[in-house]
Protein backbone atom coordinates (compact mmCIF):
# COMPACT_ATOMS: atom_id res chain seq x y z
CA UNK A 1 0.00 0.00 0.00
CA UNK A 2 3.20 2.42 0.80
CA UNK A 3 4.91 1.80 -2.46
CA UNK A 4 1.31 2.03 -4.67
CA UNK A 5 0.12 5.76 -2.57
CA UNK A 6 3.69 7.16 -3.24
CA UNK A 7 3.09 6.10 -6.99
CA UNK A 8 -0.45 7.59 -7.12
CA UNK A 9 0.46 11.01 -5.41
CA UNK A 10 3.52 11.50 -7.56
CA UNK A 11 1.26 10.98 -10.42
CA UNK A 12 -1.94 12.91 -9.18
CA UNK A 13 0.31 15.66 -7.79
CA UNK A 14 -0.51 14.96 -3.94
CA UNK A 15 1.41 15.01 -0.89
CA UNK A 16 3.89 11.33 -0.68
CA UNK A 17 1.61 10.07 2.32
CA UNK A 18 -2.00 10.96 1.08
CA UNK A 19 -2.81 7.13 0.41
CA UNK A 20 -1.32 5.50 2.97
CA UNK A 21 -4.36 4.65 5.09
CA UNK A 22 -5.07 2.04 2.52
CA UNK A 23 -3.13 -0.35 4.19
CA UNK A 24 -5.54 -0.56 7.10
CA UNK A 25 -8.67 -0.65 4.49
CA UNK A 26 -10.60 -3.90 5.59
CA UNK A 27 -12.25 -6.34 2.48
CA UNK A 28 -13.75 -9.75 2.59
CA UNK A 29 -10.32 -10.86 1.30
CA UNK A 30 -7.52 -13.50 2.72
CA UNK A 31 -4.77 -14.42 1.59
CA UNK A 32 -4.59 -18.23 0.58
CA UNK A 33 -8.18 -18.66 0.61
CA UNK A 34 -9.75 -21.87 -0.17
CA UNK A 35 -11.80 -22.62 -3.02
CA UNK A 36 -15.37 -23.19 -2.49
CA UNK A 37 -16.23 -27.15 -2.34
CA UNK A 38 -19.43 -26.68 -4.29
CA UNK A 39 -18.52 -27.01 -7.96
CA UNK A 40 -15.49 -29.02 -9.40
CA UNK A 41 -14.65 -26.32 -11.60
CA UNK A 42 -15.52 -22.44 -11.61
CA UNK A 43 -15.21 -20.03 -14.67
CA UNK A 44 -12.45 -17.50 -15.01
CA UNK A 45 -12.37 -13.96 -15.34
CA UNK A 46 -9.72 -11.50 -16.02
CA UNK A 47 -9.53 -7.78 -15.04
CA UNK A 48 -7.83 -5.16 -16.37
CA UNK A 49 -7.92 -1.70 -15.28
CA UNK A 50 -7.68 2.34 -15.70
CA UNK A 51 -4.45 3.68 -16.77
CA UNK A 52 -2.62 4.66 -13.57
CA UNK A 53 -4.94 2.30 -11.40
CA UNK A 54 -4.20 -1.14 -9.55
CA UNK A 55 -5.80 -4.46 -9.63
CA UNK A 56 -8.00 -4.02 -6.30
CA UNK A 57 -9.32 -0.64 -8.06
CA UNK A 58 -12.65 -2.55 -8.73
CA UNK A 59 -12.52 -4.54 -5.61
CA UNK A 60 -16.57 -3.65 -5.51
CA UNK A 61 -17.19 -5.95 -8.26
CA UNK A 62 -14.24 -8.68 -8.09
CA UNK A 63 -15.85 -8.92 -4.66
CA UNK A 64 -19.68 -9.59 -6.17
CA UNK A 65 -18.21 -11.93 -9.28
CA UNK A 66 -16.31 -14.11 -6.96
CA UNK A 67 -19.59 -14.41 -4.21
CA UNK A 68 -21.14 -15.85 -7.68
CA UNK A 69 -18.64 -17.96 -8.64
CA UNK A 70 -16.41 -16.69 -10.59
CA UNK A 71 -13.14 -16.76 -10.04
CA UNK A 72 -11.26 -13.65 -11.22
CA UNK A 73 -7.42 -12.99 -12.08
CA UNK A 74 -6.57 -8.94 -11.86
CA UNK A 75 -3.52 -8.05 -13.70
CA UNK A 76 -1.36 -4.66 -12.80
CA UNK A 77 0.59 -4.10 -16.25
CA UNK A 78 4.07 -2.34 -16.28
CA UNK A 79 3.44 1.22 -17.32
CA UNK A 80 -0.18 0.87 -17.18
CA UNK A 81 -0.24 0.47 -13.75
CA UNK A 82 0.48 3.02 -11.43
CA UNK A 83 3.46 0.82 -9.85
CA UNK A 84 3.98 -2.96 -10.51
CA UNK A 85 6.45 -4.55 -7.55
CA UNK A 86 8.40 -7.14 -8.63
CA UNK A 87 9.80 -10.61 -6.83
CA UNK A 88 13.03 -9.00 -6.82
CA UNK A 89 12.23 -5.78 -5.32
CA UNK A 90 12.13 -4.18 -8.75
CA UNK A 91 9.30 -1.24 -9.10
CA UNK A 92 8.05 0.07 -12.18
CA UNK A 93 5.95 3.12 -11.70
CA UNK A 94 3.01 3.78 -14.46
CA UNK A 95 3.23 6.25 -17.70
CA UNK A 96 0.87 9.29 -17.17
CA UNK A 97 -1.50 10.32 -19.68
CA UNK A 98 0.38 12.62 -21.69
CA UNK A 99 3.57 9.75 -22.20
CA UNK A 100 0.78 7.02 -22.99
CA UNK A 101 -1.54 8.44 -24.67
CA UNK A 102 0.22 9.04 -27.99
CA UNK A 103 0.69 5.15 -28.18
CA UNK A 104 -3.12 4.41 -27.46
CA UNK A 105 -4.08 7.02 -30.00
CA UNK A 106 -2.55 5.20 -32.78
CA UNK A 107 -4.34 2.39 -31.74
CA UNK A 108 -7.43 3.73 -31.68
CA UNK A 109 -7.19 6.38 -34.90
CA UNK A 110 -4.12 5.13 -36.49
CA UNK A 111 -2.33 7.70 -38.26
CA UNK A 112 0.69 7.76 -41.06
CA UNK A 113 3.40 8.89 -38.82
CA UNK A 114 3.80 5.82 -36.40
CA UNK A 115 4.61 7.05 -32.65
CA UNK A 116 7.90 5.21 -31.41
CA UNK A 117 8.76 3.20 -27.90
CA UNK A 118 12.61 2.46 -27.30
CA UNK A 119 13.12 2.55 -31.09
CA UNK A 120 10.78 0.63 -32.24
CA UNK A 121 7.55 1.86 -34.24
CA UNK A 122 4.32 1.15 -33.43
CA UNK A 123 2.01 1.12 -36.02
CA UNK A 124 -0.72 -0.59 -34.75
CA UNK A 125 -0.44 1.30 -31.29
CA UNK A 126 0.17 -0.49 -27.82
CA UNK A 127 -2.65 -1.81 -27.36
CA UNK A 128 -1.80 -5.19 -29.49
CA UNK A 129 1.02 -4.92 -26.97
CA UNK A 130 -0.40 -4.61 -23.83
CA UNK A 131 -3.34 -7.37 -25.06
CA UNK A 132 -0.55 -10.10 -24.88
CA UNK A 133 -0.30 -9.61 -21.17
CA UNK A 134 -3.99 -11.46 -21.10
CA UNK A 135 -2.77 -14.35 -23.60
CA UNK A 136 -0.05 -14.71 -21.20
CA UNK A 137 -1.68 -14.60 -18.06
CA UNK A 138 -4.43 -17.28 -19.93
CA UNK A 139 -1.17 -19.60 -20.36
CA UNK A 140 0.01 -19.45 -16.66
CA UNK A 141 -3.79 -19.86 -15.37
CA UNK A 142 -3.70 -22.64 -17.65
CA UNK A 143 -0.03 -24.19 -15.97
CA UNK A 144 -1.41 -23.46 -12.64
CA UNK A 145 -4.47 -25.05 -13.30
CA UNK A 146 -2.69 -28.39 -14.38
CA UNK A 147 -0.67 -27.98 -10.94
CA UNK A 148 -0.88 -25.21 -8.87
CA UNK A 149 2.66 -25.44 -6.32
CA UNK A 150 0.27 -23.68 -3.56
CA UNK A 151 -2.00 -26.51 -3.73
CA UNK A 152 -5.21 -24.26 -4.57
CA UNK A 153 -6.29 -23.75 -7.91
CA UNK A 154 -5.04 -27.42 -9.27
CA UNK A 155 -7.77 -28.35 -11.71
CA UNK A 156 -10.31 -26.01 -9.98
CA UNK A 157 -10.34 -23.43 -12.87
CA UNK A 158 -12.81 -23.63 -16.29
CA UNK A 159 -10.60 -22.55 -19.09
CA UNK A 160 -13.60 -23.30 -21.40
CA UNK A 161 -15.24 -20.83 -19.34
CA UNK A 162 -13.52 -17.19 -19.58
CA UNK A 163 -14.35 -14.01 -19.67
CA UNK A 164 -12.48 -10.56 -19.57
CA UNK A 165 -14.10 -6.72 -17.88
CA UNK A 166 -12.11 -3.56 -18.06
CA UNK A 167 -12.18 -0.03 -17.20
CA UNK A 168 -11.30 2.86 -19.27
CA UNK A 169 -7.90 2.30 -20.71
CA UNK A 170 -7.95 -1.72 -19.65
CA UNK A 171 -11.31 -1.67 -21.62
CA UNK A 172 -9.49 -0.75 -24.57
CA UNK A 173 -6.94 -3.38 -23.94
CA UNK A 174 -9.96 -5.86 -23.49
CA UNK A 175 -11.62 -5.48 -26.64
CA UNK A 176 -8.47 -5.84 -27.96
CA UNK A 177 -7.39 -9.17 -26.31
CA UNK A 178 -11.21 -10.35 -27.13
CA UNK A 179 -10.25 -9.37 -31.09
CA UNK A 180 -6.76 -11.69 -30.68
CA UNK A 181 -7.30 -15.00 -28.41
CA UNK A 182 -10.10 -16.78 -29.40
CA UNK A 183 -10.26 -18.44 -25.59
CA UNK A 184 -11.80 -15.30 -24.33
CA UNK A 185 -15.75 -16.07 -24.42
CA UNK A 186 -17.18 -13.13 -22.94
CA UNK A 187 -15.90 -9.29 -23.41
CA UNK A 188 -17.18 -6.14 -21.01
CA UNK A 189 -15.82 -2.85 -21.45
CA UNK A 190 -16.40 0.00 -19.25
CA UNK A 191 -16.87 3.67 -20.25
CA UNK A 192 -13.68 3.62 -23.39
CA UNK A 193 -13.22 4.05 -26.89
CA UNK A 194 -12.29 0.83 -28.75
CA UNK A 195 -9.52 0.23 -31.17
CA UNK A 196 -9.59 0.97 -35.03
CA UNK A 197 -9.27 -3.11 -35.72
CA UNK A 198 -12.19 -4.16 -33.07
CA UNK A 199 -14.14 -1.59 -35.03
CA UNK A 200 -13.24 -2.98 -38.27
CA UNK A 201 -13.88 -6.15 -37.38
CA UNK A 202 -16.13 -6.43 -34.49
CA UNK A 203 -16.62 -8.80 -31.68
CA UNK A 204 -17.16 -12.34 -32.74
CA UNK A 205 -17.96 -12.99 -28.70
CA UNK A 206 -21.00 -11.92 -26.18
CA UNK A 207 -20.04 -8.28 -25.62
CA UNK A 208 -21.21 -5.68 -23.05
CA UNK A 209 -20.59 -1.76 -22.98
CA UNK A 210 -20.89 -0.01 -19.94
CA UNK A 211 -21.04 4.09 -20.24
CA UNK A 212 -22.76 6.74 -20.13
CA UNK A 213 -24.54 9.80 -22.27
CA UNK A 214 -22.56 12.63 -23.62
CA UNK A 215 -24.31 15.11 -21.23
CA UNK A 216 -22.90 13.48 -18.10
CA UNK A 217 -18.94 13.70 -19.81
CA UNK A 218 -19.94 17.22 -20.97
CA UNK A 219 -20.90 17.61 -16.55
CA UNK A 220 -17.87 15.50 -15.85
CA UNK A 221 -15.60 18.19 -18.19
CA UNK A 222 -17.41 21.20 -16.73
CA UNK A 223 -16.39 20.01 -12.52
CA UNK A 224 -13.24 18.50 -13.19
CA UNK A 225 -11.56 19.23 -16.98
CA UNK A 226 -11.22 16.04 -19.31
CA UNK A 227 -13.73 15.16 -21.88
CA UNK A 228 -13.00 16.82 -24.98
CA UNK A 229 -15.83 16.73 -27.82
CA UNK A 230 -13.79 15.11 -29.38
CA UNK A 231 -13.02 12.05 -26.70
CA UNK A 232 -17.14 12.16 -26.24
CA UNK A 233 -17.48 11.83 -29.98
CA UNK A 234 -14.74 8.47 -30.86
CA UNK A 235 -15.75 6.85 -27.11
CA UNK A 236 -19.95 7.06 -28.02
CA UNK A 237 -19.28 5.94 -31.82
CA UNK A 238 -16.54 3.51 -31.29
CA UNK A 239 -18.43 1.63 -28.81
CA UNK A 240 -21.72 1.91 -30.87
CA UNK A 241 -19.82 0.99 -33.78
CA UNK A 242 -18.92 -2.09 -32.51
CA UNK A 243 -22.08 -3.15 -30.75
CA UNK A 244 -24.03 -2.68 -33.94
CA UNK A 245 -22.60 -5.44 -35.54
CA UNK A 246 -23.08 -7.42 -32.69
CA UNK A 247 -24.47 -10.84 -34.04
CA UNK A 248 -28.13 -11.10 -32.81
CA UNK A 249 -27.81 -12.22 -28.93
CA UNK A 250 -24.53 -11.50 -28.78
CA UNK A 251 -24.26 -7.16 -28.07
CA UNK A 252 -25.28 -5.42 -24.76
CA UNK A 253 -24.85 -1.62 -24.25
CA UNK A 254 -25.57 0.10 -21.14
CA UNK A 255 -25.88 3.37 -20.63
CA UNK A 256 -25.96 4.90 -16.70
CA UNK A 257 -26.45 9.24 -16.46
CA UNK A 258 -24.83 10.21 -13.87
CA UNK A 259 -22.20 8.45 -13.67
CA UNK A 260 -18.24 9.72 -14.02
CA UNK A 261 -15.59 7.70 -14.92
CA UNK A 262 -14.07 7.24 -11.39
CA UNK A 263 -17.75 5.77 -10.35
CA UNK A 264 -16.96 2.88 -12.27
CA UNK A 265 -14.06 1.85 -10.20
CA UNK A 266 -14.14 1.84 -6.02
CA UNK A 267 -13.08 5.50 -6.24
CA UNK A 268 -15.83 6.93 -4.31
CA UNK A 269 -15.31 5.05 -1.51
CA UNK A 270 -11.22 6.36 -1.31
CA UNK A 271 -12.13 9.77 0.23
CA UNK A 272 -15.23 11.86 1.42
CA UNK A 273 -14.06 14.67 -0.70
CA UNK A 274 -14.29 13.63 -4.54
CA UNK A 275 -18.07 14.15 -4.82
CA UNK A 276 -16.50 18.33 -3.66
CA UNK A 277 -13.76 18.09 -6.01
CA UNK A 278 -16.23 17.21 -8.99
CA UNK A 279 -14.13 13.58 -9.40
CA UNK A 280 -17.49 11.60 -8.98
CA UNK A 281 -21.15 11.95 -10.96
CA UNK A 282 -24.32 13.57 -9.27
CA UNK A 283 -25.65 9.70 -9.15
CA UNK A 284 -25.27 7.98 -5.47
CA UNK A 285 -22.25 6.21 -5.26
CA UNK A 286 -23.64 3.05 -3.98
CA UNK A 287 -26.64 2.91 -6.91
CA UNK A 288 -23.66 3.30 -9.11
CA UNK A 289 -21.83 0.04 -8.08
CA UNK A 290 -25.02 -1.48 -7.87
CA UNK A 291 -25.35 -0.88 -11.25
CA UNK A 292 -22.36 -2.19 -12.18
CA UNK A 293 -22.55 -4.80 -10.05
CA UNK A 294 -26.05 -6.91 -11.50
CA UNK A 295 -25.39 -6.03 -15.22
CA UNK A 296 -21.87 -7.19 -15.11
CA UNK A 297 -23.26 -10.49 -12.96
CA UNK A 298 -26.02 -11.18 -15.63
CA UNK A 299 -23.87 -10.33 -18.39
CA UNK A 300 -21.27 -13.21 -17.58
CA UNK A 301 -24.17 -15.85 -15.90
CA UNK A 302 -25.78 -15.69 -19.29
CA UNK A 303 -22.44 -15.86 -21.46
CA UNK A 304 -20.31 -17.84 -19.41
CA UNK A 305 -23.03 -20.05 -17.89
CA UNK A 306 -26.13 -20.34 -19.95
CA UNK A 307 -28.45 -18.87 -17.46
CA UNK A 308 -31.41 -16.75 -17.91
CA UNK A 309 -31.41 -13.01 -17.01
CA UNK A 310 -34.71 -10.57 -17.65
CA UNK A 311 -32.35 -7.58 -16.43
CA UNK A 312 -30.74 -8.23 -19.97
CA UNK A 313 -34.70 -8.98 -21.54
CA UNK A 314 -34.99 -5.03 -21.77
CA UNK A 315 -35.55 -1.51 -20.11
CA UNK A 316 -35.34 -2.49 -15.90
CA UNK A 317 -38.36 -1.88 -13.58
CA UNK A 318 -35.08 -2.29 -10.51
CA UNK A 319 -32.83 0.36 -12.35
CA UNK A 320 -35.14 2.45 -14.27
CA UNK A 321 -32.32 5.39 -14.70
CA UNK A 322 -30.52 2.91 -16.89
CA UNK A 323 -31.12 3.26 -20.66
CA UNK A 324 -30.44 -0.86 -22.02
CA UNK A 325 -30.01 -2.09 -25.78
CA UNK A 326 -29.55 -5.42 -26.66
CA UNK A 327 -29.22 -6.79 -30.32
Amino acid sequence: ARALSAALARLLHLPWFVFDYWSEVPTHAIPSAAVAAEEPRYPVLILLTELDAFRQSNTFQVEELVSHGYVVAAIDQPYAAAVVSFPDGRQITGWTKAEIKPLYDQSLSPSGGAPTLNGQALPRGILPYFAQDVSFTLDLLAARNAHDPNGILSERLDLQRVGIFGVSLGAMIAGEACHADSRLKACLMMDAAMPADVVQAGLRQPSMWITRDAGTMRLERQRSGGWSEAEIAQTLGTTRAVFNESRPGYGYYVQVPGMFHLNFTGAPYWSPLLPFLGLVGPIDARQGFAIVNAYSLAFFDRALEGRPSTLLDGPSTQYPEVFFETR
